[in-house]
């Protein structure tokens, strides 16, 4: 009876985690893992909590997993998420292609090739993405993250006309997907300097999010490059009301204080992306910027105490996969 009683509540875990109630999940897991722990939530509540964005505490969670259960592939997949969004890339590849070994899935093989273009690795990339797309079915929404994936990692090469016909066959397969429009304005558009193009992209992201911090921060920017400072500030306040820890809103907002003569608000936006993570997770063009604007006690390297946790718990349609600043 007991053992039917940790089969039902895994069984509630997992179904929470397919209706992206990440919140919910955790609840649960806490529950089992409290006076006397089943160790088999650990995993599951690292899942949940890569889920939103709390990469540390899932890693704990992670590893505790790979001390119970070590052939399970599902830990180490979680340990490479939770890796991948400190900006640890090493340990990330590692534990990834450890999952990969145990049991080969096309999101692990994902979310390595995610790992290996942050190292501008694109045929590396690329070819675990082939991979993965032979092994999911035509038409699954699975499918379509991979060629939004493909898209990505195109664009970022400067391939951009394959890039587009990626994101063409990502939105045939999924044409209400807020995180393609997204990724397709940042990575196809914006980093090519069309921004009227990629503002009409993030409209449609937040069109069908209205809470997709992302897409608003994204979409500031564009505007922003545009001329409209007064709408795209107000965009970036918007994401970062959404989503206090993503660094590139103060990357954002750094850079434009900064080419509007505001030094010493630049090099306090400056310090809080370097603490949330900038460098880790995207290089060192913000540890750059401060080193020559920003002097004695504004250089840019003081801590800052990141949150936690969202400001308030995502909806139910908020994106869970950071798919671009």
């Amino acid at each position: 009876m007991a053992q039917d009683r940790v089969a039902d509540r895994e069984a509630k875990v997992r179904a929470w985690l397919a209706r992206g109630k990440a919140y919910k999940a955790i609840a649960q897991c806490d529950a089992m893992l409290g006076a006397k722990p089943e160790p088999r939530f650990h995993v599951l509540r690292a899942e949940a909590l890569n889920r939103i964005g709390e990469h540390e505490k899932a890693l704990r969670d992670a590893w505790s997993a790979v001390q119970h259960f070590p052939g399970l592939a599902e830990a180490y997949h979680e340990m490479g998420v939770a890796e991948q969004g400190l900006g640890l890339g090493d340990s990330a590849e590692t534990h990834l292609r450890a999952a990969i070994a145990l049991k080969d899935r096309p999101d692990t093989r994902q979310r390595l090739a995610a790992v290996l273009m942050m190292r501008s690795d694109h045929p590396g990339a690329l070819a675990q993405l082939d991979t993965a797309a032979r092994a999911l079915p035509t038409g699954s929404a699975a499918l379509a993250s991979v060629e939004r994936a493909r898209g990505e990692c195109l664009a970022s090469a400067g391939d951009t006309v394959a890039a587009r016909a990626a994101f063409d066959r990502a939105l045939a397969i999924a044409p209400d997907d807020p995180v393609t429009y997204n990724s397709r304005g940042w990575f196809l558009h914006a980093l090519h300097g069309h921004h009227a193009a990629a503002v009409a992209d993030y409209d449609r992201a937040i069109r069908l999010n209205p809470n997709y911090s992302y897409a608003f921060n994204n979409r500031g920017w564009s505007r922003y490059r545009m001329g409209d400072v007064e709408k795209g500030l107000a965009d970036i306040e918007k994401a970062r009301r959404r989503k206090v820890f993503n660094p590139y809103i103060y990357r954002n907002l750094g850079v434009i204080a900064l080419e509007r003569g505001e030094r010493q608000r630049a090099c306090e936006q400056f310090r809080k992306a370097l603490a949330y993570g900038f460098t880790e997770r995207f290089g060192n063009e913000v540890k750059d910027l401060a080193a020559t604007a920003c002097t004695g006690a504004d250089n840019g390297l003081t801590p800052v105490q990141a949150p936690n946790a969202p400001l308030s718990a995502p909806t139910k349609n908020t994106p869970v996969r950071n798919n671009a600043p």
